[in-house]
């Protein structure tokens, strides 16, 4: 079965827990924007999601820390932030299609982690209380290290990603997936509030065009000079190697500084 849905978005905190304290006229184009993604994720009509995403401290520390890490619970709560706004929520997960997707991965050159209890901050929650407000999916998340150096590169998240593609469409069920994270933010560091238009403008552009190239150019200083929670745009990366190059329609992009982000979606409008 062809993947039937494919989007990008960002996942900050500020998108459910500081809605007030935004620019209105900026808050209204995001909630359309989320909305946009909604509904076209629910005429997909998909039977599990894969969520690229990452996680801020509430699995891993510095005693371990994977490249990738593959969530194989036969169930997910989250999130486990309790002043998120987001009422927590207990999602089933897939833990055949994971062990798939490792088998495959270590088939295919890649060793990806694996957690039988893995926990979902907003990083995964955030964009799934827009996306799908009642848990009606199952759900296989896989998280990419963009907390501590060394990180994945980007040819080597998008290489992950073409193999993921490859597995994905081979197997029956309808899949959607999705791509959490960025874009360019400072959170709780020196540069905290200030957003990198440029930067983004740049990924931006990269990801719409599904230039494959230009987005293996992005090196990780470049990508950490952008923030320090910017690296988390190596799970949108991952899902352009997923789409094979395919361009996406960039769905909005507002720089919120009351949320300290910019804020970006993508739709793969050809998923399906």
């Amino acid at each position: 079965m062809p993947i039937v849905y494919a989007s990008s978005a960002s996942h900050a905190p500020g998108m459910r827990a500081w809605v007030k304290q935004a620019d209105p006229s900026q808050v209204e184009k995001i909630m359309a924007g989320w909305d946009h993604l909604r509904v076209e994720l629910e005429r997909a009509k998909a039977d599990v999601i894969i969520a690229l995403t990452s996680e801020h401290w509430a699995n891993f520390f510095l005693d371990h820390i994977g490249a990738f890490c593959v969530g194989r619970g036969e169930s997910f709560e989250g999130p486990i932030e309790p002043w998120l706004g987001v009422e927590k929520v207990t999602i089933q997960g897939d833990p055949a299609l994971a062990q798939y997707i490792l088998e495959g991965a270590y088939k295919n050159g890649f060793e990806p982690s694996f957690s039988y209890e893995a926990r979902l901050d907003h990083g995964t929650m955030v964009p799934l209380s827009f996306l799908m407000p009642t848990p009606h999916a199952r759900l296989v998340p896989i998280f990419f290290n963009g907390l501590a150096p060394p990180r994945p590169q980007p040819t080597r998240c998008i290489a992950f990603g073409q193999q993921l593609g490859a597995l994905l469409r081979a197997r029956p069920e309808r899949i959607a997936i999705i791509a959490t994270g960025g874009l360019s933010h400072d959170p709780g560091e020196k540069n905290h509030g200030v957003i990198d238009t440029d930067f983004d403008a740049a990924f931006l552009a990269a990801i719409t065009k599904g230039d494959l190239r230009a987005l293996s150019a992005f090196s990780d200083e470049r990508i950490f000079a952008a923030g320090g929670g910017t690296p988390e745009v190596l799970a949108w990366m991952a899902l352009a190697g997923v789409m094979e190059g395919q361009g996406a329609r960039q769905i909005c992009y507002e720089p919120v500084k009351a949320w300290a982000t910019g804020i970006g979606m993508a739709l793969y409008e050809n998923a399906h």
